[in-house]
């Protein structure tokens, strides 16, 4: 993948965002982003694929123009109530020896031997936890020692047709899907610490038709859920309450939202156009008296599922982020209902951003980017483990057969018969 082009693509119920980016030998470059409105989507599902298409078309022409390079392939998010996760337990013999990497691996791949429902899909394996010979609490087993290495990972599924469904979309508009990641995967990335990531952080990222959580612990994630909630119940909220269409309760949430009436200190009006083409005055406490209770809805539903699969396991802290986390005092109400220390979560830079995306409405796609130059250096570091490994194994058989003997192998194996 090095020196070519590819898009980061979160794909959402209402919004496309998109950034272009290059694989250099000094790491991940964005060159350049798209914004495009989404059609074709409820609830992070396709539900109609020729909106989907004509959308992502849209949005990649967009970030070709911009950037004057043709974008060939992409990293696309997933997300929707059909996403589910659950741990695995995984096990190997060792007879004492020292752990390679290769060893680590199969006890991951041992854990992923589980009954599989023919309609789900697997999207990532994630190791959370290794246990040598009864230690828990490694993180790494790698140059160890032992008789008995168990893994534990934590399985994230999705349902297989709407996988292939925003899959076909994405290729109907020209594009190779190069990986499909659940968000809080790759958003972690983003706007994560590694004190949080260690210690126990609580990712909540709202977007237009559902809110994603994942739970993260000692470097990994270890829950994963998705709630059928979301920004656009905000928005349908203020329609009803207000009067007034989508498009503008959508501005009016916008521009004047926030999440609690105890943070508004003055009486303010802002002006809004009714359905039938009115202006009229309406105090913003109104707008937080329509916002609030489905606010605290959403954060009542997290703190239920949170205490659902963790119990009372601390947290260092709760980061929000998606479009919805720029409500005013939302974080104030999260942190009141949940008890627990609540932050927006923004980006951290990646060369060649633009400012404007350094916000938590971007942290989704930008993670993406991050997920994808971190995968890179993974794949290129295993292939400098494996080819170091394997030149070990030939200077082994060189230095057993000597150098004529050696040589001999070497064009048996490029016959089709191999030694390594």
């Amino acid at each position: 993948m090095n020196g070519k082009v590819f898009a980061a693509i979160d794909i959402g119920t209402t919004t496309i965002s998109l950034l272009a980016a290059e694989v250099t030998d000094k790491g991940m470059r964005v060159l350049g982003s798209s914004i495009m409105p989404s059609r074709g989507l409820r609830k992070g599902v396709v539900v109609n694929i020729e909106e989907a298409v004509h959308s992502i078309r849209a949005a990649v022409r967009e970030a070709e123009s911009a950037t004057g390079r043709k974008i060939p392939s992409a990293v696309i998010g997933i997300t929707g109530q059909h996403i589910m996760g659950f741990s695995s337990t995984g096990l190997i013999g060792l007879q004492g020896r020292e752990i390679t990497v290769a060893d680590r691996i199969c006890a991951i791949e041992s854990a992923k031997t589980v009954y599989m429902p023919l309609d789900r899909e697997v999207l990532h394996v994630i190791p959370t936890e290794f246990i040598l010979d009864g230690r828990r609490g490694i993180t790494d087993p790698v140059g160890m020692s032992g008789v008995r290495l168990e893994s534990i990972v934590h399985i994230v599924t999705a349902y297989a047709p709407s996988v292939q469904n925003l899959t076909k979309a994405c290729e109907q508009a020209g594009l190779e899907v190069l990986d499909m990641v659940f968000g809080p995967v790759a958003t972690a990335d983003a706007v994560l610490t590694h004190d949080e990531m260690e210690h126990g952080a609580l990712l909540v990222d709202i977007g237009g038709g559902t809110t994603d959580i994942a739970f993260f612990r000692d470097g990994a994630m270890v829950h994963a859920s998705v709630l059928g909630i979301g920004g656009l119940h905000i928005t349908n909220d203020l329609a009803v309450g207000l009067k007034v269409s989508v498009e503008e309760a959508e501005r009016i949430k916008k521009t004047a939202g926030i999440a609690s009436v105890r943070a508004l200190v003055r009486e303010e009006t802002i002006e809004i156009s009714q359905q039938d083409g009115q202006p009229q005055k309406v105090s913003r406490q109104i707008i937080a008296a329509i916002i609030q209770p489905r606010c605290e809805e959403l954060f009542e539903k997290i703190r239920e599922e949170f205490r659902k699969f963790r119990g009372d396991t601390p947290v260092c802290s709760v980061v929000l982020c998606g479009g919805t986390a720029l409500l005013g005092n939302i974080s104030g109400l999260a942190a009141s209902v949940l008890a627990m220390p609540v932050r927006i979560g923004l980006p951290q830079g990646l060369p060649g951003i633009k400012n404007s995306l350094r916000t938590t409405s971007h942290a989704a796609v930008t993670g993406l980017v991050a997920y994808a130059a971190q995968r890179e250096e993974e794949t290129a570091l295993l292939h400098d483990r494996t080819a170091g490994m394997l030149a070990r194994v030939r200077e082994n058989i060189k230095n057993a057969f000597g150098y004529k003997d050696f040589l001999e192998i070497v064009q048996k194996k490029k016959k089709g018969v191999s030694y390594v």
